[in-house]
């Protein structure tokens, strides 16, 4: 993939994500580069989301696409077991 200003061609060419379609195919890293372009997410943190089912990616020759749809839903999060989300909790915490 090459790289123009430290972003990989194909977001180059449409920076902006309201220039993709909803189910175009994103790698992880043109992903990271047009959502986040200055960071905080990262490849590994959609990797990780991948692991913990919260990013939804289509695998093709062992590699790992998702879409904008998909980067979409997955920043609404999902629902956790029995329905509801779950809380994040600190230990040492009372709720």
């Amino acid at each position: 993939m090459a790289l123009k200003n430290g972003r990989p061609d194909r977001i180059a060419a449409r920076p902006g994500p309201s220039e993709w379609g909803e189910d175009e195919l994103l790698t992880l890293a043109e992903a990271a580069k047009l959502f986040w372009p200055g960071g905080p997410i990262t490849v590994t943190t959609l990797r990780t989301a991948v692991r913990q089912g919260d990013l939804d990616v289509v695998v093709l020759a062992g590699k790992f696409f998702t879409t904008p749809a998909g980067i979409r839903a997955m920043g609404r999060g999902r629902r956790r077991q029995g329905g509801a989300r779950e809380e994040a909790k600190c230990p040492g915490t009372v709720p």
